[in-house]
């Protein structure tokens, strides 16, 4: 005969094991090979074969073997009749994945080519389908034909039901692998109708009708199939003409599973009625009660789902990225990636890069950002099968040992999926050091916007401690950006400011902090936020409700105008108005020269600017003193708030969203700028112009505005080659 591969699906405690050995014996018994997977985490499909003898799994077998050294004979073990049996195991109940274990036992039964030798291939899998690994079986590439056992039960048929619709979902309407149904018999009343009804429903076959019979009771005792047990002709025979047909050559049907409602109907014999919107009962049409893939239940063609509002930017990255990035500046703590190293890779990548380019090109030291205080637990297979919960706890006692200020657990999304009990491990905490674990599981949790807020919420509740005594004449600072090239310098600008005015920081929450520091947060009488992002003000509101936070009305300040007026607020706040003064007057004697310096060549210069609806003042104040003329400004409204720009006439009428990426070309086409700049990117046409980036965090501070016209002037004289010679000098110094 053909080499053939068969499943049995059907609802857990339905009989499938038994179900299973008794076929195979007797498709052994008619001289077919036989090999029969047991995918159960039970492993116990294979135990009537075995004569009560357990047998080694697969998954066991791996976690204790290099997988070089692994050997196909350990785990595959001869039963009855010549019968391969072969166990693939699974976790202990209510740790790792069993079906991710079920997918690495397979792959490892392929590697080694166990079932070219067989003529059948019998796969008795877990009771309904759970989770795509246990759908593995399922698949074209495994089974060619699919059985369903059931007994009369509701819900045994609707598990039937549902397998249908896992098969329906692999081949839709263009493959037929659906064998057809196996009744194991409660002897329940209108058992035998109900399973007929629904054969007759889905349009498939019942091949098998196995009576309930106590010699199956002395099979199991005896630790043997029916097959084996003599004078058993009416309880063996739907074995043998089972295995008879698979020998011959199965009839196989389309999967065409019925909607929850119909099955009902169908199983309870009611009548074939759906409620209406309006609350009345119609019949359903016959063809209204197969499933069709996609549709909502008792539906044909629903209507498109509404989107919902949009109240946020979506951004790529997930909460673990984001989590992690915020955590590692805390500067004392330990923060470990609970994940595979291949993730924490990634996020390292993503927290080091801005450090490195800007100590190359700016000079700026970013020590979180350069070296990340972050380690991995490195979860393998292993632990995505077995569980990682201890190989987390090993991970964090090593790391108490070393006495940080804090241990900041982030889990990623496979150690959400296998259900590593991560919030266990905050019992290690210690009065000295807190343990403290932020469930960010990956895309599971959010995106990268989510696992910031979740991270600066857990180290805030766990750390902060609002009994340290008040502090006088200091501030926080609240919401900086985490990985951003004028991160460090905005602090050293505002800094600086401060202190001139006798006013201290005591907390950056979150740029790098000890541990200390933020403990002590609650006790800053102000609190200033970085900027005005709808991020930023939720922050506000957990810190104002949860500590009592008093919040400044002003933002870190970006530009002349704004830090002017931020300094003057600042000094009425803390009784001291006058100390702003001098620091104005010396900034606006630097800042006239600097106009006056670069107004020769940037006056009567056309300015295009495209943004992503930013605050946008301090560069137009600095584009107008300079003599420039700002002909357009592109909105790209991204972030779905109102732009940042003052009412002035001249600048209003230029305003104007940008809907298509032709009309931005057209209008620095039909606009003959000097210079376009834009904080996105797009590929620019060619002009008589040159082009400028302007970053989305902008440098705070009186000269904001300064630099960029700097920029300016420096591309007029050496065209769009000018923003990128440093980068040119580096590449030929360490590569030429």
């Amino acid at each position: 005969m053909e080499h053939v591969e068969i499943a049995l699906y059907g609802k857990g405690g339905i009989g499938k094991s038994t179900v299973s050995a008794n076929l195979s014996a007797a498709l052994a018994n008619a001289g077919a090979k036989i090999l029969q997977i047991g995918c159960d985490p039970k492993h116990d499909s294979t135990r009537l074969l075995m004569h009560g003898r357990t047998i080694p799994t697969v998954l066991d077998y791996l976690r204790d073997v290099q997988k070089d050294q692994a050997q196909i004979d350990s785990i595959l073990h001869e039963g009855a009749f010549g019968i391969g049996c072969i166990e693939a195991g699974g976790p202990k109940p209510g740790v790792g994945c069993a079906g991710r274990g079920i997918i690495s036992a397979f792959e490892f039964l392929e590697r080694n080519d166990v079932k070219a030798s067989y003529d059948v291939v019998v796969y008795d899998v877990l009771g309904d389908v759970v989770c795509g690994g246990f759908a593995v079986p399922m698949r074209r590439e495994y089974a060619d034909a699919i059985f369903l056992v059931t007994s009369g039960e509701f819900m045994a048929l609707y598990a039937a039901n549902n397998i249908l619709r896992g098969i329906r979902n692999y081949d839709g309407t263009e493959h037929r692998r659906v064998a057809g149904i196996i009744l194991n018999a409660r002897n329940l009343s209108d058992e035998d109708e109900r399973v007929m009804r629904f054969a007759h429903a889905v349009e498939l076959p019942i091949v098998a009708s196995i009576p309930r019979s106590h010699a199956f009771a002395e099979a199991e005792r005896e630790n043997c199939t029916i097959i084996e047990l003599p004078g058993q002709l009416e309880e063996e025979k739907p074995f043998i003409e089972l295995a008879n047909a698979i020998i011959d050559g199965l009839v196989l049907h389309e999967a065409r599973p019925l909607r929850d409602e119909a099955l009902e109907d169908c199983v309870l014999n009611r009548a074939s009625t759906r409620i209406s919107k309006t609350g009345n009962e119609t019949p359903l049409s016959p063809s209204a009660a197969f499933e069709v893939p996609g549709a909502q239940q008792g539906i044909a063609n629903p209507a498109p789902a509404q989107k919902p509002p949009i109240t946020r930017p979506a951004l790529y990255g997930c909460a673990f990225n984001g989590a992690l990035t915020t955590a590692i500046h805390l500067t004392d703590a330990i923060v470990i990636a609970h994940s595979p190293r291949a993730c924490a890779f990634y996020t390292w990548q993503n927290i080091s890069s801005p450090g490195r380019k800007n100590l190359f090109h700016r000079g700026i030291l970013m020590p979180s950002s350069l070296c990340p205080n972050l380690e991995c637990t490195d979860i393998s297979q292993n632990e995505a099968v077995f569980g990682g919960t201890e190989l987390l706890l090993a991970h964090v006692r090593d790391a108490l040992e070393r006495k940080p200020g804090a241990v900041i657990v982030v889990t990623s999304c496979v150690s959400g999926i296998i259900g590593d009990d991560a919030f266990s491990i905050r019992e290690l905490s210690t009065p000295r050091t807190p343990v403290i674990v932020i469930e960010a599981d990956g895309d599971i949790a959010g995106d990268y916007m989510d696992g910031i807020r979740m991270c600066l919420n857990a180290l805030a509740e766990q750390i902060v401690d609002t009994s340290i005594p008040r502090k006088e004449r200091c501030v926080n600072l609240i919401g900086e950006v985490g990985v951003a090239n004028d991160l460090e310098v905005n602090h050293l600008i505002m800094k600086n400011l401060l202190e001139q005015m006798g006013i201290s920081i005591n907390c950056r929450f979150l740029g790098d902090a000890t541990t200390d520091e933020l403990r002590s947060l609650a006790a800053a009488p102000l609190n200033i936020l970085a900027s005005d992002g709808q991020d930023n003000q939720e922050l506000r509101e957990f810190l104002e409700k949860r500590f009592g936070c008093e919040f400044f009305d002003e933002f870190m300040p970006v530009g002349f105008t704004e830090t002017k007026r931020f300094l003057k607020r600042i000094g009425e706040h803390f009784g001291c108005p006058e100390a702003a003064n001098p620091i104005i007057l010396k900034a606006e004697e630097l800042y006239k020269g600097e106009i006056a310096r670069l107004r020769p060549q940037l006056k009567d210069k056309r300015i295009l600017l495209t943004t992503i609806n930013v605050n946008l003042d301090w560069l137009l104040d600095a584009a107008q003193e300079v003599g420039a003329e700002v002909v357009w400004i592109g909105v790209l409204n991204y972030l779905h708030r109102t732009l940042g720009v003052s009412d002035h006439p001249d600048r209003q009428g230029k305003i104007e969203e940008i809907t298509t990426l032709p009309q931005l070309m057209d209008k620095i086409t039909s606009m003959k700028p000097d210079i376009v700049m834009s904080n996105f990117a797009f590929a620019v046409p060619e002009g008589d112009y040159v082009v400028d980036n302007m970053p989305m965090v902008q440098e705070i501070g009186f000269h904001s505005g300064i630099r960029t016209l700097e920029r300016w002037a420096s591309l007029q004289e050496n065209g769009n080659e000018g923003a990128w010679v440093n980068d040119r000098e580096l590449f030929e110094k360490h590569f030429s």
